[in-house]
């Protein structure tokens, strides 16, 4: 089982996929991005069967301030205001297409270790909605 770690620039995958890679030590597949970036771009909804997803979601102005804390241009394509309210939009909507049994849309507007707790949470969360629905199946 593949999970993907996704979301805005600024939301903190690249910090909650390091965390949850030494946390697993090999026993399971983090990724920083994959198919819901792709989907924001509107590609149709193609998704694995072996992968979970989690959207990490912060404000704007969130981004934007973890953005320019990181030394990033705020000009550049996708850090814009408009780019990071359209793309959080649409990982909204994305969210909402691959479904209850695969994704779950995560606050990660709190601390690193806020956003882990909640990023785990939802992890548990998909596997049992999983397996629910597989027993149901």
């Amino acid at each position: 089982m593949r999970l993907v770690i996704d979301g805005n620039d600024g939301t903190g995958k690249s910090t909650l996929v390091a965390v949850l890679q030494k946390i697993f030590d090999g026993a399971g597949d983090v990724w920083d991005r994959g198919i819901p970036t792709k989907m924001t771009d509107y590609y149709p909804v193609i998704h694995s069967d072996d992968e979970l997803y989690i959207i990490l979601d912060v404000p704007v102005e969130v981004s934007r301030e973890r953005l320019a804390a990181a030394g990033k241009d705020l000009t550049e394509r996708y850090h814009t205001v408009e780019d990071l309210t359209h793309y959080r939009q649409r990982f909204r909507e994305v969210a909402e297409q691959l479904g209850p049994t695969r994704c779950r849309l995560v606050d990660a507007s709190g601390t690193p270790d806020e956003t882990l707790q909640r990023a785990v949470t939802a992890l548990f969360s998909l596997v049992e909605e999983r397996e629910r629905a597989a027993s149901a199946a």
